[in-house]
């Protein structure tokens, strides 16, 4: 298997994913990736991000979401990163209801 040159990118992308949860906190609980293909063959990023309760009720979502995404596009630089981005949300009991081992 050949690995892509986006692997080499995890420093970066962890780093600017820890200064997100650290900034968005408390609405932004953590966030994890994987970097895969997507269903073009595509090297792509595909963001898990848990948020509080609070931050996911409808109201507050409208607001919070766009957010994350601005911040970590703007962190990362997402076009140059490589890699199309893919966001998922899941608030607090959503997982605590589906125990993701992917979302810990």
């Amino acid at each position: 298997m050949i690995v892509p040159t986006e692997l080499a990118k995890q420093p970066q992308i962890n780093a600017a994913v820890t200064e997100v949860v650290s900034q968005l906190s408390p609405s932004v609980r953590r966030i994890r990736y994987d970097i895969e293909q997507d269903w073009t063959g595509q090297w792509a990023i595909f963001f898990r991000v848990l948020l509080s309760d609070d931050a996911s009720k409808p109201g507050n979502l409208r607001q919070i979401v766009p957010r994350i995404i601005w911040t970590m596009s703007e962190r990362l630089n997402l076009p140059d990163l490589g890699m199309f981005p893919y966001f998922n949300f899941r608030s607090e009991t959503e997982q605590a209801l589906l125990r993701d081992p992917a979302w810990t």
